[in-house]
């Protein structure tokens, strides 16, 4: 295992946001190579822990503090040349992981499982090849779950060939030391993984994943030694999909976020999932009725949030099997949309997972292409409770300074008013990671100007008048 230590203040990479526009934040972390973060938790500490993907390495682990600074580092042996899905800080204060080692011996993948102590130290490490020895073994380890007895439930897909296909959803339980009690297996003839597993109130199991056996989003109900008690799929209904997160509710149902193909468009579409305790749908969310344009996303992570409604975090995707920007959505509890955000530049930006954060925020890991070092970077995001990582004056009219305002900061367009500049008026746009993106002028001593922006992302902009350092207006665009 390598483990690296960073005094406060360190990071990999790290594009900082102007202080003066700075309530949230935004780091990237990383080498010129591709680096993932798929997981992402708010630690006892108020720091965080991230498991990810370091091309070159393989399955990284990176804990920092409140701000995002690097503490350290860990690349432990189970991962190596392979990844960490899934990351839980335990009730010893230290951390199980799950992913996949790429062993060169046997040229299969291997699903793996990983405690560590609460600075990243390896404890130990088991490998599906220690529980399944006379077993043609071989799979990807997505999801880990802390159980009430201080053992562990983990969730993937076998893969008994070399680097072949996906064969069955797995589903295995240990004791505390990673010794092997049971497992179990799900499916049918064609592909059907599990991308999520949590321990429910009344000591069993609920999964969230994919048949293509059924062409379809699949959840698993399963009692305490993984007998299925129920399942439900998107092919009940009228789609195809893949259900990447499931979560148990504060009323004893739960919800459950991925995508669905519905056919009609080419596109995958993201999708919101609530049921209750007996595995009978209440009511589905999709994006085409939040946003009659433009629509198309999946959904990787969602979370019941403290005022009973959905944090959900993904990405946007213009056509099928794409990745555009960053997308974080707020629901209320019926899963009527409250508020959605979108961070992106030009290239692909997306979320893996996030968490609500004790100050009521959000933290959100992921991978941009757009900021960092090349390739993709391992993407943190922290945003206040509205889903901003920049504070901003929320008034549908804006007085700045003496001479101008905003007419309308939400939409397709942006209007500003200004008046008494003599020399014309100039001003600066800047993105969410504090880069100027554009500039408004008009000749005029005083008027309208517009910022069409029809070259921009949609989501959050801040705009200041030219050779000011303050105050800045905060403007959201929209499809």
């Amino acid at each position: 295992m390598k483990r690296h230590t960073f005094f406060t203040g360190v990071a990999l990479v790290v594009i900082l946001v102007p202080s003066i526009i700075q309530a949230g934040w935004s780091r990237t972390y990383g080498t010129d190579q591709d680096d993932v973060g798929y997981c992402v938790q708010e630690t006892s500490d108020g720091g965080y822990i991230i498991a990810g993907r370091q091309e070159g390495e393989g399955g990284w682990l990176l804990k920092t503090d409140e701000e995002g600074d690097t503490l350290w580092t860990s690349s432990p042996f189970g991962f190596m040349g392979g990844a960490a899905y899934s990351v839980q800080e335990t009730s010893d204060g230290g951390y199980i992981l799950a992913g996949y080692q790429a062993a060169t011996d046997d040229g299969k993948y291997h699903l793996g499982l990983v405690k560590t102590d609460s600075l990243g130290e390896e404890l130990w490490t088991r490998l599906d090849g220690h529980w399944f020895v006379h077993d043609s073994t071989g799979g990807i380890g997505l999801s880990v779950d802390e159980t009430s007895d201080q053992g562990y439930i983990l969730t993937g897909y076998r893969q008994p060939f070399i680097f072949g296909e996906i064969t069955d959803l797995w589903l295995i339980k240990t004791d505390s030391a990673g010794n092997f009690q049971w497992s179990r297996t799900y499916g049918a003839e064609n592909p059907d993984c599990g991308c999520c597993v949590r321990q429910t109130s009344d000591g069993g199991y609920i999964i969230s994943g994919y048949s293509e056996s059924l062409n379809s989003l699949w959840l698993l109900k399963t009692d305490e030694q993984g007998d299925t008690l129920w399942t439900l799929s998107s092919s009940q209904s009228w789609c195809a999909g893949r259900g990447y997160c499931v979560q148990e509710i504060s009323d004893g149902g739960y919800i459950a976020t991925g995508c669905v193909a519905p056919f009609w468009d080419g596109k995958d579409h993201l999708y919101l999932l609530k049921i209750d305790s007996e595995g009978d749908t209440l009511w589905t969310r999709g994006d085409w009725q939040w946003f009659d344009e433009g629509s198309g996303g999946v959904g990787c992570s969602v979370q019941e949030t403290s005022d009973g409604g959905y944090i959900i975090a993904g990405y946007t995707s213009p056509c099928f099997d794409e990745i555009e920007d960053l997308w974080l959505i707020k629901t209320d509890s019926e899963g009527d949309t409250l508020w959605t955000r979108i961070y992106g530049g030009e290239a692909e930006d997306l979320a893996n997972c996030v968490d609500q954060t004790s100050d009521g925020g959000y933290i959100i890991t992921g991978a941009t292409k757009s900021f960092g070092a090349g390739g993709y970077d391992l993407w943190l995001l922290k945003t206040d409770s509205l889903g901003d990582t920049l504070s901003g004056i929320e008034e549908s009219v804006i007085d700045l300074a003496s001479n101008w305002h905003i007419l309308s900061s939400v939409g397709r367009e942006i209007v500003l008013r200004y008046e008494d500049c003599s020399q014309g008026f100039h001003a600066q746009v800047f993105d969410v990671m504090g880069q100027k993106v554009d500039e408004v002028h008009s000749s005029g001593s005083s008027g309208t100007v517009t910022w069409p922006a029809a070259h921009q992302s949609p989501g959050v902009y801040f705009i200041k008048q030219a050779g000011q350092t303050e105050p800045l207006a905060k403007v959201v665009l929209i499809r």
